[in-house]
């Protein structure tokens, strides 16, 4: 399927509506968001490329699954909050949002070649998430986000979070009540098809 079908397949899972629902408090939202874009029903079919790590989070070690998320109808998401569980069939809200995780994202199609790499480019966006959202310095040993378990993992992270070091860009922060909360940066057909420019929404922003 071609670059343009996916972003109309993306941009027909849209349907311009609000939702009533509560959301939980999650710093890097709350830091990055711009513009309510509308909402959307996605699911996923499966984390790949990736590999099973164990983390850690304010103290509790976890085993879970660290790479690129492929969302239904389309697009390629990772996710920030890593307390939750991915679903079918969700709604979510979808946010154009401005901050660290968007440089870190348009990094995604040349770094991530691997597993290994998959892997590492999640847990950068964890630490970024969880540590640098709170204003605590990168630092994969510590704070409230840890990974130590693979070196080779760990050296690819701490690179991408030296390279995206006081940078930042837009991105699209899907935003569910209840499931999985994902970042991912949009293809141009898909904000075509939504009739939405992030370069506007971004000039809009810098004027406010």
């Amino acid at each position: 399927m071609n670059r343009l079908n996916k972003g109309m397949l993306f941009a027909a899972a849209l349907v311009a509506v609000s939702l009533s629902t509560a959301y939980a408090d999650d710093v890097q939202f709350n830091n990055d968001k711009v513009s309510l874009l509308g909402t959307g029903v996605f699911g996923y079919s499966n984390v790949s490329p990736g590999r099973n790590v164990e983390v850690t989070l304010n103290g509790n070690n976890q085993d879970t699954r660290a790479g690129i998320f492929n969302l239904l109808p389309s697009g390629r998401a990772v996710c920030v909050e890593l307390d939750q569980t991915a679903g079918q069939n969700v709604t979510y809200e979808i946010w154009l949002a401005h901050g660290r995780a968007g440089a870190l994202l348009q990094m995604m199609d040349t770094f991530v070649t691997s597993n290994n790499r998959a892997a590492a480019f999640q847990i950068a966006m964890w630490e970024i998430a969880y540590d640098h959202a709170a204003g605590n310095p990168d630092n994969l040993s510590g704070n409230l986000f840890r990974y130590n378990q693979d070196a080779t993992i760990r050296g690819f992270a701490d690179q991408l979070l030296a390279d995206t070091a006081g940078k930042s860009a837009n991105y699209l922060y899907l935003r569910s009540d209840s499931k999985q909360d994902w970042a991912m940066v949009p293809e141009p057909a898909s904000m075509v098809a939504l009739g939405v420019g992030l370069a506007g929404l971004a000039a809009r922003r810098r004027k406010r």
